[in-house]
């Protein structure tokens, strides 16, 4: 008996930024840029939030976080704006996102913040990693691969602050499942 036509499976990119986007896919520069600033919203209603920037420091590098906006849709408009706000969260910097394929005709695309670690101790050190901790493999934007549709799918907002290495822990959980699950899947040869 054949499976159903419905695919369970979507084929994304994943992208630093609008530019590394719109140079993959020339004259798609709208559509990127929304995206991509579409992302940076979801990265801010759903990345894991912490209570002190030295706990997110811990689990993602120096250089790596930035206070949460106090209000998740309330942008600053720039860095100094965001600095003089006095949100009481921090979260990571958006590292990248993945972004279904761009169809013609189709009623637009699905994006998902990614996340990455830049701290050696970390679960997540150099990978790309969802809101929910689940890995998606080498920080290297530009890669194309297939992921459940539910990867696409738009996350719970984080409403509790984690503790240090609480998130770390979610991704080690999640790499841990990954690789005993791998070994059914099949891998198609693409061009």
């Amino acid at each position: 008996m054949l499976a159903s036509c419905e695919k369970s499976d979507e084929t994304v990119s994943l992208y630093q930024n609008a530019d590394d986007c719109s140079a993959a896919n020339p004259g798609k520069s709208a559509e990127c840029t929304t995206a991509y600033n579409n992302a940076l919203k979801e990265a801010e209603r759903t990345a894991p939030k912490y209570a002190t920037r030295e706990d997110c420091v811990a689990e993602f590098g120096e250089g790596q976080c930035q206070q949460a906006p106090a209000q998740a849709g309330m942008a600053p408009e720039n860095q100094a704006q965001a600095q003089q706000s006095s949100g009481s969260f921090w979260m990571p910097l958006m590292a990248g996102y993945m972004m279904g394929r761009l169809m013609g005709g189709g009623a637009g695309f699905a994006q998902q913040p990614l996340f990455s670690s830049k701290n050696p101790a970390s679960p997540a050190y150099g990978k790309y990693t969802d809101a929910t901790g689940k890995n998606y493999g080498a920080a290297q934007p530009g890669r194309t691969m297939t992921v459940p549709k539910t990867a696409m799918a738009p996350k719970p907002a984080t409403t509790t602050t984690v503790t240090r290495g609480g998130f770390g822990e979610s991704v080690a959980k999640q790499s841990t499942m990954q690789r005993s699950a791998t070994g059914t899947s099949s891998r198609s040869m693409g061009g």
